[in-house]
């Protein structure tokens, strides 16, 4: 028996970014086509929210060859 955890499911999947400002958040959800589920606040540091969004939304790397 192992006491490995099963992979998420990919529709229990979320991606967080810390923003400065909420707004920040939904222009984020706009640019990159994310789905924005909820901001929590955070309780230290430069960074004030957590944006959390639906699934895989990391961003696009323009550095990587085509």
């Amino acid at each position: 028996m192992s006491n490995q955890n099963p992979p998420p499911k990919p529709e229990s999947l979320e991606t967080r970014h810390a923003v400065t400002e909420k707004w920040r958040c939904k222009a984020m959800e706009k640019k990159y086509g994310w789905k924005l589920k909820r901001v929590e606040p955070k309780n230290s540091g430069f960074f004030k929210f957590d944006c959390v969004f639906e699934g895989d939304a990391e961003f696009p790397d323009y550095m990587e060859d085509n």
